[in-house]
């Protein structure tokens, strides 16, 4: 699942999960994203910085409420690492737990890995 902000990097994420074969569901909002976790069992959800400014960082906690078992991949773009209320957004959705954090701009093989990993987890467990 994706709740991603800005548009480049999730139509970079979309391009890169479809070229890859890894189905993926795009969401616009929060009540969304909320919605379809408590409908389905999703492993994994990518989410940006800037959604995580737009609801704050409650929604992380948010999500672990409504799935247990979900595994959040953060991406966040490096020149905003020089804001110092945007460093203690980061901060904030670290301490509640996410399993990785990417910076952007991001290598393919950093996301694939992530969701590779998890993937085969998955499988074993």
């Amino acid at each position: 699942m994706l709740l991603i902000s800005e548009p480049q990097m999730r139509n970079d994420l979309c391009i890169l999960l479809v070229e890859n074969n890894y189905y993926h569901v795009l969401l616009t909002n929060q009540e969304e994203l909320l919605h379809v976790l408590k409908e389905n069992k999703f492993a994994i959800v990518l989410i940006d910085c800037g959604s995580v400014y737009v609801y704050g960082a409650r929604i992380i906690s948010k999500i672990k409420v409504v799935c247990q078992h979900v595994r959040i991949i953060f991406f966040c773009n490096k020149a905003h690492l020089c804001d110092s209320q945007h460093r203690d957004l980061i901060k904030d959705i670290l301490t509640i737990g996410v399993y990785a954090c990417i910076l952007v701009p991001f290598n393919d093989w950093e996301v694939l890995s992530m969701i590779t990993y998890h993937s085969r987890l998955e499988k074993m467990q």
